[in-house]
């Protein structure tokens, strides 16, 4: 999510939607608070923190708006892909596009360094641990645990599970490295841009996140052409470490009336984009598709990632590619209240959890939606916080 732009998601999914039957909010995180946030979706203020650019947070990039109001059903894509603004960041702002511009190049924060303490043993070499669509583990049998959350800062120790409380069990920050989290809560690294593609991967870890919303001129920029011409760079350092290497994260960066904010101005929506880099990336090895959403609703939420071609909708899912689906960004955008981000959380979740082909899914937590964030400055929870880490969780039932 880093810092968004001008175009806000919500109006992009509002366009998708458009025909849906928006609910009405929009704000998606698109554009608005985006700042920092890290896709060009729909964060606003940007924290998201987005690597090496100043960008605090990858804009998210959501499709609707900051409100997300878009009733999913009918969603239609909204014309241009949400939320252009932040690349793909919560609507927030249009922090994120600074962040995007700052082209992630390389996560200002400790790139390269192994990012969890690393404790975990690496997977044996040329191994890749099974990645099932939210039904397996890396290293154990069973139910794999889905949460976790998207924010510059570690997670600290009161997001880390517990026998009374599911916590979260992972987190990133938009750089290759990051340290500083609880025990407890796996550091995922993400390559942001093309000018870190080579950048070696940190011990111990266990999967690798492809270039942050490169649809999005304010994110990481890169035509399905270009990203495609430097995912050999990334795939070979996942496949040394044994590891599952996770597509670029997507989100609508326009609409069919405003494409300004995208990279390929004929392509404002995600499912083209990565159709087009699957395409262009033959014989690349592509484990997971990682997506972006800020609309505020729960049934867009399900047309964006199930689809709802079949019920004359416009949004056509990620199930589509049969590949495992990361939601690495999501939250309602910065114009939502407390109280709303709460009500959509309690809704989100369960879905997600129950959603066989949900891999994982992490919560937008950073500067360019305030009240969407889950942390205080000294580590403690928000109240939305804690309404995060005690919801059930698919592999503690």
């Amino acid at each position: 999510m880093r810092k968004r732009d001008s175009l806000s998601v919500a109006g992009l999914v509002a366009l998708f939607v458009t025909a849906s039957c928006a609910t009405g909010d929009t704000g998606s995180p698109t554009n608005q608070a985006q700042d920092g946030s890290p896709g060009a979706s729909s964060r606003e203020g940007g924290g998201g923190g987005a690597p090496g650019s100043d960008a605090p947070g990858t804009s998210t990039g959501s499709p609707t708006g900051d409100d997300g109001s878009a009733s999913a059903d009918d969603a239609t894509p909204p014309s241009g892909g949400a939320d252009a603004d932040d690349g793909g960041s919560p609507d927030e702002d249009a922090d994120a596009s600074d962040a995007a511009s700052a082209d992630a190049s390389a996560p200002s924060r400790d790139a390269g360094s192994p990012t969890h303490d690393a404790s975990a043993s690496s997977p044996e070499a040329g191994a890749r641990p099974p990645l099932d669509a939210g039904t397996g583990s890396p290293d154990a049998g069973g139910a794999a645990c889905k949460r976790g959350i998207a924010s510059n800062a570690a997670p600290s120790s009161a997001l880390a599970p517990t026998a009374s409380s599911p916590g979260v069990s992972w987190w990133y920050n938009w750089a290759i490295g990051g340290s500083g989290g609880a025990p407890g809560i796996e550091f995922v690294p993400m390559v942001w841009g093309s000018s870190t593609a080579k950048s070696a991967l940190p011990a111990g870890a266990r999967y690798v996140l492809g270039f942050n919303e490169p649809n999005f001129k304010s994110q990481s920029d890169l035509s399905p052409q270009q990203a495609a011409a430097a995912w050999p760079d990334i795939q070979a350092h996942a496949k040394a470490a044994g590891i599952p290497l996770v597509s670029p994260a997507v989100n609508f960066c326009g609409s069919a009336s405003d494409s300004s904010g995208c990279t390929t101005s004929t392509i404002t929506d995600p499912y083209t984009w990565l159709k087009d880099f699957l395409a262009a990336c033959a014989g690349c090895e592509v484990d997971a598709v990682a997506v972006h959403w800020y609309n505020c609703d729960l049934p867009s939420l399900k047309a964006y990632i199930d689809g709802n071609t079949g019920t004359g909708g416009g949004l056509q899912g990620f199930v589509q590619f049969g590949k495992p689906i990361w939601l690495t960004e999501f939250s309602c955008g910065g114009g939502s209240s407390v109280a709303d981000q709460t009500s959509y959380m309690k809704a989100a979740v369960p879905y997600l959890e129950g959603n066989t082909h949900v891999a994982r899914y992490s919560w937008f937590s950073a500067g360019p939606i305030p009240n969407a964030e889950l942390m205080n400055g000294d580590g403690t929870l928000t109240d939305l916080g804690k309404t995060y880490v005690s919801l059930p969780e698919s592999c503690r039932n």
